[in-house]
């Protein structure tokens, strides 16, 4: 027993000299690895930079799904106020209905169809927004009169009343309109009279499919018609935010730039993206 103790305390000196030497009696003495080591500033700064990618490409990839959703949505109405406007005609001898209010709730029996997502006002005002207009440079348009307007605030006397909101610009109204819209080959006598008299934008856009106007000319400089597949119906101008797309900014423009888009449900029922000036994309198609 003496000589353990003899030789403990030499291992003790030996520890305490420096050297690792592993005493069961004073286990405490002995130098213990360290344990919990925090992060560097340089690694703290590299996993910060690495959630701020990720959260970043998230954000972004969440932005352009809802607008992807959103288009969707609004492309389906559409298509479906498309077929019920071209069921109407078939039944009313090919006459258009004065608002697409008109067909609720025989043709559409869901008045959320009338509603865009893209809409901030959820069709309770204008369908066409001032930040819009000011995008496109528009002084002035049909639609910011509320005499267009087919919502509860809306000046129309034939219109649904059950239909209180409404998004979407139908361009075969019986609003009133412009009598010096027209521009192009002379008109024969009667068109100009019906023109003048009854100057509704349904009949200014009857008479843009039935002749057309002086942006849409074939290669040899005669006007044609607008096919029924090209020509809008409704319109939705509540996605100029999503994309742009090259066209002309007006009938007088010869400069091809890049404007919002608008989307539409053809008189034949399609769907099409367009610029908000259709006619100058039929003129960029024959050019």
């Amino acid at each position: 027993m003496k000589r353990f103790f003899i030789r403990e305390h030499k291992n003790l000196k030996k520890h305490a000299c420096g050297q690792a030497w592993f005493s069961p009696l004073q286990t405490s003495c002995h130098k213990r690895p360290a344990h919990g080591k925090g992060f560097t500033l340089l690694e703290l700064l590299i996993v910060i930079t690495i959630i701020g990618i990720l959260a970043a490409a998230l954000t972004t990839s969440l932005r352009i799904g809802m607008k992807n959703a959103r288009q969707a949505d609004c492309k389906s109405k559409l298509r479906q106020l498309g077929v019920a406007l071209s069921i109407y005609r078939s039944e009313h001898d090919n006459r258009v209905p004065d608002w697409i209010s008109n067909l609720y709730p025989e043709y559409v029996d869901d008045r959320s169809m009338y509603v865009c997502f893209a809409d901030g006002e959820k069709g309770r005002d204008a369908p066409v927004s001032p930040m819009y207009l000011n995008k496109i440079l528009d002084q002035y348009n049909f639609y910011r009169n509320a005499t267009a307007w087919d919502n509860e605030r809306g000046a129309g006397p034939t219109r649904t009343l059950a239909v209180t909101r409404c998004s979407y610009c139908y361009e075969f109204s019986a609003a009133p309109g412009a009598g010096n819209w027209y521009k192009g080959a002379p008109l024969p006598q009667h068109e100009q009279e019906a023109l003048a008299l009854i100057g509704t934008i349904g009949e200014y856009k009857r008479i843009q499919m039935t002749y057309g106007d002086e942006n849409n000319r074939s290669p040899q400089g005669v006007q044609m018609p607008y096919p029924a597949s090209q020509i809008p119906i409704v319109r939705c101008c509540h996605h100029w935010k999503d994309q742009s797309i090259l066209g002309r900014r007006s009938s007088s423009s010869a400069t091809i730039e890049r404007m919002p888009i608008v989307l539409n449900v053809a008189y034949a029922g399609n769907v099409f993206i367009s610029c908000p000036y259709w006619e100058g994309m039929s003129r960029l198609g024959n050019n």
